[in-house]
């Protein structure tokens, strides 16, 4: 079967575009099943159409339980149209509307799944899909974002309000300290590294993003800037079909991937594999006048490097509908990565009137390798009095990782000479268990509880070695080694009410969690624990003005815990002038996010500004202290207090067939004040980023992204701003079942990052940056094949 999904806007808008209605018309309601399962059919378009000439006058989109709701509808002689990917389309006549009626109820109706071409699937879109909840924004992944994306880590440069930093962790409204989960589950059961768990990640494995700005009661308390859900594709469809991907890229950045669902009867399986070859060039700079000491020095570092990555990501899932209301899902993900980082570092101290005090290049060698297995098992239970719904996930992983680091440090002094080698491990476990219940009190009010619970294990060994020039031998050197010992246990519950009317929605949460750590510093013959209880309440309004726009009121108190990273006080001395450790005495951030939004969207497109507000009276940040030798010493602390407010907005617009635009920008002041360490930063930006796409002669499509997120305050200076820009051309074969794409990423080698610190001891320049564009050639083809049958393909 040939599905053609070609009116991707009328489906986003169908429910918002009518607002030029007589005032007092009636009002269609009806629900949408699947035949002959009877299962409610959500998302599926419904439009009316005038009997005498089928012009459609209004619509709507039915929810997550099938039912749909047509307000307003003018005396007269109607024919509904269903249509949804993956049916035939319904077409019911005779639908009268008479003056008196005030509510005209349609009944059930049911559509089936569509038996024309059972041999295939293409699926097309121009762009992503939004759809703006009361507490979050529901990104649906089109076929141009898959097109010039291969993993999560590229789709997320793409959503409004998202964008990731140097390292490729993700950051909304241009902040860190955002929570990741997959599929409601918490990122790190895929892995302990963030962003390899996003690269490794395939792009057509995705369904939609969800993005939480203000989160409800419902998410983790964790995520002080928001709150990221990947949700998966879950095969609906009967049948074989699946897709593969390749990518050749310039200087080894190579990719491919492909993936694979099969559905016969109550049984559905599937299974995906991505393997990545990475390969970075970058550089470095850094300018620090110490003020310390008995005269004034300056620091000049310069360096270069490369970084070669690769990983591979493998799933595999099953899910079974034992019955009508009860349905299980068992999965497997496995990760695993290795990477090799060379690296030189020209280290130059003189004192300001020019006599040189030491002059050095360092070498830096190193292998990683890490591995990361997980399972998980949800059962899903509904029950037929109120449509009460119940589900319950259990998901464990374990990983581990290896390091070993050779610093070879050439000095003009040859007493100053050294190499040295650091070997690290780490292994994790985590359990997570979670539980919903989900209770309609009545046809627009419910109510949801849950409980969860999560532990965590980090046991790190970090062993430094010294050569013995005069023996040969390396000797172990316990000052700066470290074995670090870390467990997290997390209890936490929430109850959420929603209410929506025809005008109204609501929706209050509260959430209180229970987090204990315990944390050893084994090497130091020290260890302690601390218990965090925090108590998170949300509140969202919102209010329709008219069936085209929509204001909203949110809010929410959100906790950043400190991670095992942040408290592990292992020495980084891979750099000698530049130390870093972490702080095991650091608190958790407790962070107040307001927002108040409209939106207003019709056919070809609209917008939604908002007003929002972060504050944190105890902010974790990066501190950066210096002595009189002129080394620095950088490590996480409760410094003060971190404000943001300003004004955002998203926004998209259809200029006929050829052009279609979104993005965002938002207009922002960031500051960050701490009496105690004597910081007192205040600043003005201003971000944005802009998607445009192209249909071109010969049904080429191009595809253009922008990006600059502004200037910024930190905690000792400013971070400067950051642009890039990426564009792509792509064309269709072999009657849609193909794709051939070429991208570049970061065109003008513009993605720089800049940092100015000062204070009163001393004055930092300081620049990384990647060196080499992401040019790739990227073939794709799907596949696949639909039953009719219950039980056979």
């Amino acid at each position: 079967m040939t599905l053609v999904f070609t009116n991707i806007s009328f489906q986003t808008f169908a429910s918002k575009r009518f607002s030029k209605r007589a005032p007092d018309g009636g009002k269609l309601i009806g629900k949408v099943i699947e035949a002959p399962k009877n299962e409610a059919v959500s998302f599926a378009t419904v439009a009316i159409l005038l009997a005498k000439d089928s012009t459609v006058t209004s619509g709507a989109i039915t929810d997550e339980k099938g039912v749909f709701t047509i307000p307003d509808v003018k005396p007269g002689n109607y024919i509904l149209r269903i249509t949804n990917m993956g049916y035939e389309t319904l077409f019911v006549p005779n639908i009268s509307v008479a003056t008196e009626s005030n509510i005209t109820d349609l009944g059930t109706l049911s559509i089936i799944v569509s038996s024309q071409k059972l041999n295939e699937v293409v699926i097309r879109g121009e762009k992503a899909m939004i759809v703006e909840d009361i507490d979050k924004k529901m990104i649906t992944i089109g076929k141009d974002m898959l097109a010039s994306s291969s993993n999560a880590s590229d789709l997320l440069t793409k959503l409004p309000s998202v964008s990731l930093d140097e390292n490729g962790n993700p950051q909304v409204r241009g902040k860190g300290n955002v929570i990741v989960l997959i599929d409601g589950k918490p990122s790190t059961l895929y892995g302990s590294d963030l962003p390899t768990v996003l690269q490794s990640f395939p792009a057509e494995l995705i369904e939609r993003i969800d993005v939480s700005t203000t989160p409800s009661a419902k998410y983790e308390g964790d995520g002080a800037s928001g709150v990221i859900d990947i949700i998966t594709k879950k095969n609906k469809i009967r049948g074989l079909n699946g897709g593969a991907r390749t990518s050749l890229g310039l200087k080894n950045n190579n990719n491919a991937s492909g993936n694979i669902s099969y559905r016969a009867g109550k049984l559905g399986l599937n299974a995906s594999v991505n393997g990545q070859n990475r390969n970075m060039f970058w550089k470095r700079r850094l300018n620090r006048d110490n003020f310390l000491g008995d005269e004034p020095s300056r620091l000049e570092q310069r360096g270069t490097g490369n970084n070669k990555n690769k990983n591979l990501f493998g799933r595999f899932g099953a899910n079974y509908d034992i019955n009508d209301k009860n349905s299980v899902e068992l999965s497997v993900n496995y990760s695993r990565d290795q990477s090799k980082t060379k690296s030189d570092l020209v280290n130059n101290s003189a004192l300001l009137t020019g006599q040189v005090l030491d002059h050095f290049d360092r070498i830096n060698q190193s292998k990683g390798n890490g591995n990361n297995l997980s399972t998980s098992f949800d059962y899903r239970r509904k029950f037929s009095k109120k449509d009460e719904l119940l589900t319950f996930t259990a998901n464990y992983s374990e990983g581990q990782s290896t390091n070993n680091s050779m610093y070879d440090q050439v000095d003009d002094v040859d007493s100053l000479s050294k190499y040295q080698q650091n070997m690290r491990t780490g292994k994790s476990k985590a359990l997570f268990l979670n539980t919903d219940f989900t209770l309609p009190i009545t046809t627009k009010a419910t109510f949801e509880v849950g409980f969860r619970t999560r532990f965590n294990t980090n046991d790190n060994t970090n062993n430094f070695y010294l050569l013995n020039a005069e023996s040969g031998n390396f000797e172990f050197n316990n000052t700066i080694s470290n074995v670090f010992g870390y467990k997290n246990s997390i209890y936490t519950g929430y109850m959420n009410f929603s209410q929506k009317t025809d005008l109204w929605g609501l929706r209050a949460g509260l959430r209180l969690t229970d987090s204990d750590q315990e944390i050893d510093q084994i090497s130091a013959g020290r260890d302690f624990s601390v218990n965090f209880l925090t108590l998170s309440p949300s509140l969202a309004i919102s209010r329709k003005l008219d069936d085209n726009s929509l204001i909203k009121l949110n809010y929410s108190r959100r906790v950043q815990r400190p991670e095992a990273d942040w408290l592990n006080p292992y020495t980084d001395v891979s750099d000698p002038k530049n130390i870093q450790t972490g702080n095991p005495n650091l608190r958790p951030e407790f962070t107040h996010k307001a927002e108040m939004a409209y939106s207003n969207y019709e056919e070809n497109g609209g917008w939604g500004p908002s007003l929002f507000m972060d504050y944190s009276n105890n902010a974790i940040t990066r501190l950066r202290t210096i002595n009189a030798e002129g080394i620095s010493l950088t490590q996480y602390d409760n410094i003060g207090k971190e404000l943001n407010y300003g004004f955002e907005t998203d926004f998209s617009q259809k200029f006929g067939d050829i052009l279609k635009i979104n993005g965002s920008g938002r207009f922002f002041r960031s500051e960050v004040v701490s009496a105690l360490a004597n910081i007192d930063n205040r600043t003005w930006s201003y971000s944005g980023n802009l998607n445009a796409f192209v249909s071109l002669p010969l049904d080429f499509k191009a595809s253009a992204y922008v990006n600059y997120e502004g200037p910024r305050a930190i905690a000792q200076g400013t971070r400067q701003g950051v642009f890039v820009a990426n564009m792509g051309i792509r064309k269709d074969l072999m009657e849609k079942k193909a794709t051939l794409s070429f991208n570049i990423q970061d065109i003008f080698l513009s993605r720089a990052y800049k940092s100015q610190l000062a204070t009163d001891t001393y004055l930092q320049n300081s620049l990384w940056q990647q060196t080499n564009r992401l040019v790739n050639l990227t073939f794709q083809y799907r596949f696949g094949k639909i039953s009719m049958s219950g039980d056979e393909s």
